[in-house]
């Protein structure tokens, strides 16, 4: 369970001109755990970076750190022996990640005259493209 969420460190840039029309471009957002420390028998410090790059047009990027409780015995044994989070975690602290960060990142890229991070909206009438060798019927 996520206890604490903090942000310690943004940058932003863009790298290209403000008044250089943008052609269309891919946002590729990505959430990664650089260390988790054991607090206590039942807490740990895991920090995180987070990107939403913008396919040479610019970057923004966080660093932060959560404290999360619950089986910390179980944790560090995964990531000491193969550097992942646990199953049964994973997906809570990569969501608490990607949802704190990416409105932190909504804003700055405002500021920063750059798109939103988040994915347009599925224009409706239109389906998604069904995987390679699958079809939709």
């Amino acid at each position: 369970m996520i206890k604490f969420f903090q942000i310690n460190s943004i940058e932003a840039k863009r790298y290209i001109r403000a008044d250089t029309l943008i052609p269309e471009v891919k946002i590729d957002t990505n959430s990664t755990v650089t260390e988790i420390r054991t607090i206590d028998k039942n807490q740990a410090e895991i920090t995180f970076r987070f990107s939403a790059s913008y396919s040479g047009i610019g970057i923004i990027a966080m660093e932060g750190s959560i404290i999360w409780e619950g089986d910390v015995h179980k944790m560090e044994n995964e990531w000491k022996n193969r550097h992942n989070l646990p199953e049964d975690s994973v997906q809570e602290i990569h969501a608490a990640i990607i949802n704190n960060c990416i409105i932190e990142a909504i804003i700055i890229s405002k500021e920063i005259r750059l798109p939103p991070p988040i994915p347009p909206p599925v224009q409706l009438g239109q389906r998604p493209k069904p995987p390679e060798g699958m079809d939709y019927h």
